[in-house]
């Protein structure tokens, strides 16, 4: 309401807390809406956490479909900055040979999702 930056980022970090798999597209529409890179940051890493419930809710879809829309100019292959967010989340997390397969389990979850709905990236 007031954009002012100090308060901007003590509701961020009151929002961070709050994540959860129903909240965390709607707090990241709001972390991009008031440009909170590190609110958006802490959203896109705890979808990459819960990708695999994400994918079956419509607002996540919804929030990937506008993603897409708003890249100016889009070719059928040019990369999603949600999606790619995520994939580097999921890729991050990756230290030993069980949380590799569980990373793929993920990615492959979002890549279902992506071809699901007509994007190739």
């Amino acid at each position: 309401m007031y954009l002012l930056p100090g308060l901007k980022q003590l509701c961020g970090r009151s929002l961070a807390q709050l994540l959860d798999e129903d909240s965390v597209v709607g707090v990241w529409r709001v972390a991009k809406l008031f440009r909170l890179a590190r609110l958006e940051d802490q959203c896109t890493e705890y979808m990459a956490k819960v990708i695999e419930k994400l994918v079956e809710q419509e607002d996540f879809v919804e929030a990937v479909r506008e993603e897409a829309a708003a890249v100016a100019a889009r070719q059928e292959t040019d990369s999603i900055p949600l999606v790619d967010d995520i994939r580097f989340h999921v890729g991050s997390a990756v230290q030993t040979r069980s949380a590799m397969e569980q990373a793929q389990q993920r990615l492959q979850a979002l890549e279902h999702l992506l071809v699901a709905i007509g994007l190739d990236c």
